[in-house]
């Protein structure tokens, strides 16, 4: 293991003995204060990042954590009648590594964990595929505990497994457009794009006029075209936020079609570090909250 990894998993035994000791609320605003710099106030939440943390800690998560399931995810966007924007499944679910067929996956694919984030093996050319390095890696996504591991108490509920999807395009090819819908409306994109290298963000508005609001150094100083499809993501994202008071809807764009990524209901474990001071004092004010308004 690296010094790096070492050092994580001493912390998230600190969080761990902190959530037992002091509860997890308050274990929360000291890992919000620690990690990103940013206070949260979870007694009279104001700011985008207050309510989407209270909402975690305070709501019932059955549904987010079905939808944060990227695998269960997928039956939700078919009942909601956009199957066709699912990026084809080649294999899985699998509750093991070593349950995974390798021998019946295709030539290229990217296989995936269903309860964390950057859990993803992209395989370009499957003869020169590490198998090993592929046993490996998943087989440590299987034990990682990402509620733990970010406070983010919803994916307790999600179980851990692991499943393929069509090769759509490597990391550095694909732009992720993240939709962010505020009372079950579309408001804002986040775009993601330059990941193999550096990772680089951008910020519009629905009519794809660059917006102020983040900080930080993937802040990118060069603008991203908007994307074809820009109508039918906004609709296709309202129709999948719904149901809920927050969540961020992340698509593709390929070869003239939209694909489906992932929701996600706590983005940056709900802090969102790379959003200013006041672009989330702005967006939390927008935001009715049950139980708080």
């Amino acid at each position: 293991m690296t010094s790096s990894g070492l050092m994580r998993n001493v912390y998230r035994r600190v969080l761990n003995a902190s959530s037992a000791i002091l509860g997890v609320e308050r274990t929360k605003r000291l890992d919000s204060c620690i990690r990103f710099g940013r206070k949260l106030d979870l007694k009279n939440p104001r700011t985008l990042s207050d309510k989407i943390v209270w909402i975690e800690l305070n709501t019932d998560q059955a549904l987010a954590a079905r939808c944060t399931d990227k695998y269960a995810v997928r039956s939700y966007v078919e009942e909601k009648g956009l199957g066709s924007i699912l990026i084809p499944l080649v294999g899985g679910p699998w509750a093991k590594a070593s349950d995974i067929d390798v021998d019946g996956l295709p030539n290229q694919f990217v296989l995936k964990a269903t309860h964390g984030c950057e859990m993803n093996y992209i395989c370009r050319d499957k003869t020169k595929l590490d198998y090993n390095d592929l046993m490996e890696k998943t087989t440590l996504w299987l034990k990682q505990d990402y509620s733990r591991a970010c406070i983010e108490p919803h994916y307790k509920l999600v179980s851990h497994r692991l499943y393929a999807e069509e090769f759509i395009g490597g990391l550095g090819d694909v732009v992720d457009y993240k939709i962010h819908c505020i009372n079950g409306e579309p408001s804002f994109v986040l775009t993601c794009s330059n990941r193999e290298n550096s990772l680089k963000l951008n910020l519009y508005d629905l009519d794809w006029n660059p917006i102020r609001g983040l900080q930080g150094p993937m802040k990118s100083n060069n603008e991203m075209s908007r994307p074809g499809k820009l109508a039918e993501m906004i609709e296709i994202s309202r129709t999948l936020a719904s149901d809920f008071e927050f969540v961020r809807v992340d698509l593709y764009e390929e070869n003239d079609r939209v694909l489906f990524g992932e929701l996600t209901f706590s983005p940056a474990c709900g802090v969102l570090e790379y959003f200013t001071d006041s672009f989330v004092e702005k967006w939390g004010e927008v935001l009715h909250v049950k139980g708080l308004d």
